[in-house]
């Protein structure tokens, strides 16, 4: 090989090793930051659904928060050039003109806190603030959903976490409430609006209902307990409040559940193996109502073949089915507001994180 024909070969070389890394840069950016994402929502969920379970049978539980990843990439970068000397019939066809290679690594941290402290506590027990409760319904196709599994009371129809006694049943006037909001939104002559005066944030504004929905407006308004208006042609204007009855502002009073009675209410919705049907294993509910009536966590002693989320318990597999659509809208639901609990919690502290982890691949 000639001289200019080396230098060629080494300038490739160079070439070659540049082009590798800056191709390797950020493909690993787009594959890492994926299977980053995905392995911490996966073990959130994991983590949630086990704190549940958990707590089904009265044990205790703690929570990790993922407060920070740095994933350091390394890359290192070889190269050679064979040459031979002498008569061309002693090397001819047994050298390799240039060898190179190119050595990725990645090395991830990852730094945990504990949920604890006042803030995480005060948030889980706290109802869902109004202002989020609107945002959502306001956001949704259909209201029927949101409003059966956020709300709790409206202006005096209630929608209990559980049915206590045993002749207690569900309340039909809250549900028929829901039907008939969710019939108004579709129609697009009841929305959830903002008020401009400052003591009262939301309205819910019905317009353009007559003569169709006439009827369905009336019945809304007196299963709300108000006064039905005199002259169908006016827009309704009804402010909203944070408050159990309304009646006497003219309004709608909203109180909502907090994250803990949704937390609750999945725990009730475990389904306990028969092995553990043992006086004082497990926590007993009564029949849940309209909220939690149509959710179910199952159990199997084999591990199931079609759960979108499963966990380990005391010998038992513990899982969500993954066609099982009302029990997954319910968890992410929950989870979605309990995330934010510990968000609050892990942000509020001061102190440096107590975990951190160095994982090398």
């Amino acid at each position: 090989m000639r001289f200019h024909q080396l230098i060629m070969v080494i300038l490739g070389a160079i070439i070659a090793v540049i082009c590798g890394c800056a191709v390797v840069g950020p493909t690993s950016i787009s594959m890492g930051r994926a299977d980053y994402n995905e392995a911490i929502n996966k073990t959130d969920d994991a983590q949630m659904l086990m704190s549940i379970v958990r707590g089904r049978y009265g044990e205790t539980f703690s929570l990790l928060a993922v407060t920070g990843v740095a994933a350091n990439v390394r890359f290192g970068t070889s190269a050679g050039v064979n040459l031979g000397f002498g008569p061309d019939e002693n090397y001819a066809g047994n050298l390799v003109p240039f060898s190179g290679g190119l050595a990725y690594e990645e090395n991830p941290t990852i730094t945990y806190a504990p949920v604890q402290g006042a803030q995480y506590v005060r948030q889980l027990l706290s109802s869902i603030p109004l202002d989020i409760l609107l945002l959502i319904l306001r956001s949704v196709p259909e209201p029927s959903h949101i409003l059966t599994l956020l709300v709790n009371k409206i202006n005096g129809l209630q929608n209990p976490n559980f049915l206590l006694g045993p002749s207690a049943e569900p309340d039909p006037r809250f549900m028929r409430h829901v039907d008939l909001a969710t019939e108004l939104r579709k129609a697009g002559v009841m929305q959830w609006v903002d008020d401009p005066r400052k003591e009262v944030e939301f309205d819910v504004l019905i317009s353009g209902y007559a003569p169709e929905y006439s009827q369905t407006v009336r019945e809304y308004i007196a299963l709300l307990g108000l006064p039905l208006p005199a002259d169908e042609s006016k827009d309704i204007v009804l402010p909203v409040y944070f408050a159990v009855n309304a009646r006497e502002l003219g309004g709608i009073g909203i109180s909502t559940r907090s994250t803990a009675d949704l937390i609750e209410i999945l725990r009730a919705a475990i389904e306990i193996p028969q092995e553990h049907n043992r006086p004082g294993l497990t926590i007993n509910y009564p029949p849940m109502g309209p909220a939690g009536k149509d959710i179910r966590i199952h159990s199997s002693k084999d591990k199931p073949k079609t759960a979108s989320l499963a966990v380990k318990y005391r010998g038992y597999w513990f899982y969500i089915e993954e066609t099982d659509q009302p029990t997954k809208l319910f968890f992410k639901s929950m989870r979605l507001f309990w995330s934010v609990s510990i968000a609050s919690s892990a942000t509020s502290r001061t102190a440096a994180p107590v975990l951190t982890i160095p994982v090398s691949n």
